[in-house]
């Protein structure tokens, strides 16, 4: 069984890496109205997302050591 977003253990919620960035990502706004289990999502699926636009240059002050992105 997958495990749903905001299961609530004994010593709170729990995420691994992927579905804490996803379920950040969803808390703002990134998905629109679609119905997103955070839990579901893999490293290679978060990568994929492609929320960053890379094709725009940004500045030194923005990006200090040269990711291309903010």
């Amino acid at each position: 069984m997958v495990e749903k977003q905001g299961w609530v253990y004994s010593d709170g919620e729990s995420y691994t890496c992927s579905p804490f960035v996803t379920g950040i990502y969803k808390a703002a706004g990134l998905f629109g109205n679609l119905e997103i289990n955070p839990s579901e999502f893999t490293p290679r699926d978060v990568y994929m997302l492609d929320f960053f636009d890379l094709k725009n240059p940004v500045s030194d002050k923005c990006s200090p050591k040269g990711l291309g992105y903010c």
